[in-house]
């Protein structure tokens, strides 16, 4: 994947992720990771797009805070927190994050691009944790046309312009 072509919010997201990874002590940044990360996000869409679903993010966070409790941590002088690397899960998802972003004709891989390929590729606990929170793809792409409209992610930062009109637009 070519890191030119995420957004701002996208990079941040997988530093974050990676960040999880090391804080978690973990030596490979997994989905679960990302997920974590776009959830949490600081005013982030992934959150206002769960919140507009009718999902608590807070909930999904916790949830997936505790399967990555339940990973094997690693520690002492064998541990490496700078080489950290993307499980095969992740690096196939990050393929179909670019591959949605082509699909919706966007130029770059924003973070609802990374939420989707989550949403489609995710196995095992985060499965089971969309599913017991109903989340999934077809409710998440309906809360983003609510919020994206027919915009299409042109600029490194896209999110900015997403409600733009209803957080600062007055009725004259």
């Amino acid at each position: 994947m070519d890191m030119q072509k995420l957004t701002q919010n996208s990079q941040e997201a997988l530093q974050q992720a990676q960040q999880k990874a090391v804080t978690f002590g973990h030596q490979q940044v997994a989905c679960e990771h990302l997920a974590l990360a776009l959830i949490e996000a600081q005013d982030g869409l992934v959150a206002r797009l769960l919140q507009r679903m009718g999902v608590a993010a807070d909930q999904a966070a916790q949830a997936i805070e505790a399967l990555l409790r339940k990973r094997p941590r690693l520690s002492g002088p064998g541990y490496q927190p700078d080489k950290i690397y993307l499980d095969h899960d992740l690096a196939q998802a990050l393929t179909v994050a670019e591959q949605q972003a082509s699909k919706m004709r966007d130029e770059y891989v924003s973070v609802e691009h990374l939420f989707l390929a989550l949403l489609q590729t995710s196995k095992g606990g985060l499965k089971d944790v969309w599913k017991s929170m109903q989340i999934d793809e077809s409710r998440f792409l309906n809360a983003l046309k609510e919020v994206r409209g027919n915009q299409r992610v042109q600029s490194a930062t896209p999110e900015a312009t997403y409600e733009a009109l209803g957080k600062y637009g007055r009725d004259l």
